[in-house]
């Protein structure tokens, strides 16, 4: 059953997808965004609320799913 998430909780994953953005330049590309977005709300649904463990996560899980880094 889907769990309704509450504005905090979206908050705090834009502010983890903004920081990864901004720290690897992707900010203006919505591709790359969108998939980063995808990314750490899998990994927050998981379970994973630290923040700094979702900042690495989400990071090692959208390279390697890349396969390269974000930035290009």
């Amino acid at each position: 059953m889907l769990q309704t998430i509450t504005k905090e909780d979206a908050r705090f994953c834009a502010s983890v997808v903004k920081e990864i953005a901004l720290a690897q330049g992707i900010v203006r590309d919505p591709a790359a965004i969108g998939r980063l977005t995808a990314t750490v709300a899998r990994l927050y649904n998981r379970g994973m609320r630290d923040r700094a463990e979702l900042l690495k996560a989400a990071l090692e899980s959208a390279t390697s799913e890349q396969g390269t880094p974000l930035r290009a």
